[in-house]
């Protein structure tokens, strides 16, 4: 599902200072942006105990980019008090489709099932096995480019708050580095605030050309992410690779131990 068009163009938060521009005072172009994600994180670890939405996304993996992907998440996040966890993240995934995978279904409960998540196959083969997989090892990344690990809202930002400092490291002085904060955005008729990030060149360390975050005004979440290389050739189109749409978006939904039972991989539900 795409988002409507803005402007044609194509786990843990690290505390990193950010390096400034050795003959100027002028502040890095990513720190801005690494502010509002703080931000954002904090929020979001204050007031979203949970959601649940229908995930619509297409990632290259292998140099191939896959066919799009719907797959209906429930996901709990893990609740602390203090340094004792309360509720360990939690994770169910149904997929929907495309056929080679519709009736997939995957539990990850962190710390259970020595770490792994818990997998049925789904598709039109074998499709009521079940098995355990690492969600980082070979098996899985052919699958997804992000582990199961990282899907909620909290390590999500975490993982992109790192790869932003990383890229402000890289490129000390800024120069390769363009922000655009874009309002007026849409998905799914919701509005949104769009922040583009942009490498104009390749550079060693930096982890793409362009990349676009889509947050939703009133509910303060990414909905949508997208992310290109550079293209081969000035003036072709960069290459996509990948892109997340977060559809049918419900915050802090009732979710309590039966919404994350083994039993679940084998029901009809």
């Amino acid at each position: 599902m795409a988002a409507e068009p803005v402007e044609p163009s194509q786990t843990t938060t690290s505390t990193t200072a950010l390096p400034k521009p050795p003959t100027t005072d002028r502040p890095h172009p990513l720190t801005s942006v690494l502010d509002f994600a703080r931000k954002e994180q904090d929020f979001l670890r204050h007031t979203v105990k949970g959601f649940t939405c229908r995930l619509v996304k297409r990632e290259r993996i292998d140099d191939t980019l896959q066919d799009y992907h719907y797959i209906d998440m429930e996901v709990r996040e893990e609740i602390r008090s203090g340094e004792r966890i309360e509720k360990p993240l939690s994770i169910f995934l149904k997929f929907i489709g495309p056929d080679d995978v519709a009736g997939r279904k995957v539990l990850y409960v962190e710390g259970q099932n020595d770490g792994k998540m818990v997998v049925r196959n789904g598709g039109k083969r074998f499709a009521h096995v079940v098995v355990k997989i690492d969600p980082r090892g070979e098996r899985a990344s052919r699958e997804s480019l992000v582990p199961i690990t990282e899907i909620g809202f909290d390590r999500l930002l975490g993982r992109m708050i790192v790869i932003l400092e990383t890229h402000a490291r890289v490129d000390t002085t800024g120069e390769n580095t363009h922000v655009r904060r874009i309002p007026g955005a849409k998905l799914d008729q919701r509005p949104c605030t769009v922040i583009r990030v942009t490498h104009p060149q390749k550079q060693v360390g930096l982890h793409f050309h362009e990349a676009n975050v889509f947050v939703d005004d009133a509910l303060h979440v990414p909905v949508r992410i997208d992310y290109s290389e550079w293209p081969e050739q000035p003036g072709a189109v960069p290459r996509l690779m990948a892109e997340y749409n977060y559809t049918y978006l419900e915050l802090n939904p009732s979710l309590n131990d039966d919404h994350f039972d083994p039993a679940l991989l084998r029901s009809h539900r």
